[in-house]
């Protein structure tokens, strides 16, 4: 059964998701801005629990309803990589976590709300896990700015971009062991992107300007987030 469903505007999903990213860019910084440091300690990881949760949750379902698989089930696409750091940056603060996540997060969660893509098609519990995992992935890098009050550093973009190379090693070894399809290095997308370019001279043309367009998403992000300026509660 072809569990990959595209949604397009025409859809009211659609812009649910979209609600669902505005409120989770301003609910989180309204809240961590008004709770105290203690109380905020908690509430970034028990978002990293409920993004743990989640996970675990959708996965248990799929494997019950017989939906998942060694080649679609595992935290290998960008997105998944970019929960895995957001759980790991709101349980330990790693300034290079913090980074990855928002490159990553802003770039390829936005991506994936202008032209949703459901690996495991539409049961409510898959729709919040994809809802809730890419709008909270988005919004932890403008969290870790107006929150934390944590500037971008210096070539941060050129970083975060050559440590995603060792990730789309490593998902290309998984899927030549799998058979699946992680960060979309076998077979592009399905959805209807203009970023996504193809060939039929070379198959992985979109591979190849998937990278080019990363490199431009980051480096505008670089100079795009490192414009604001945040004044330092904590400075004297």
């Amino acid at each position: 059964m072809e569990l990959h469903v595209a949604i397009t505007p025409d859809n009211p999903l659609y812009f649910i998701g979209w609600g669902v990213v505005l409120l989770m860019i301003f609910v989180p910084i309204f809240l961590g801005n008004k709770i105290s440091a203690r109380f905020r300690v908690n509430f970034e990881r028990g978002w990293a629990v409920l993004l743990l949760a989640s996970y675990l949750v959708m996965t248990t379902l799929s494997i019950f309803r017989g939906e998942a698989s060694w080649a679609t089930s595992l935290l290998c696409h960008m997105c998944g990589f970019s929960r895995i750091l957001a759980i790991g940056y709101l349980f330990l603060r790693k300034r290079w976590m913090g980074e990855m996540v928002t490159f990553m997060g802003i770039a390829g969660g936005l991506q994936s709300f202008i032209t949703p893509e459901f690996t495991h098609g539409l049961h409510p519990v898959y729709v919040f896990d994809y809802y809730f995992n890419h709008a909270s992935i988005i919004s932890i890098g403008f969290y870790i700015i107006f929150v934390h009050q944590e500037q971008l550093r210096k070539k941060a973009w050129l970083r975060t971009f050559g440590r995603i190379q060792l990730f789309a090693l490593f998902a290309l070894v998984i899927n030549l062991i799998t058979g699946g399809n992680y960060m979309y290095l076998m077979q592009p997308p399905i959805v209807d992107n203009p970023l996504i370019v193809q060939s039929d001279i070379f198959p992985y043309m979109h591979v190849l300007f998937f990278q080019v367009f990363a490199v431009l998403h980051f480096f505008l992000l670089q100079i795009v987030l490192s414009s604001i300026k945040v004044k330092n509660r904590y400075a004297h």
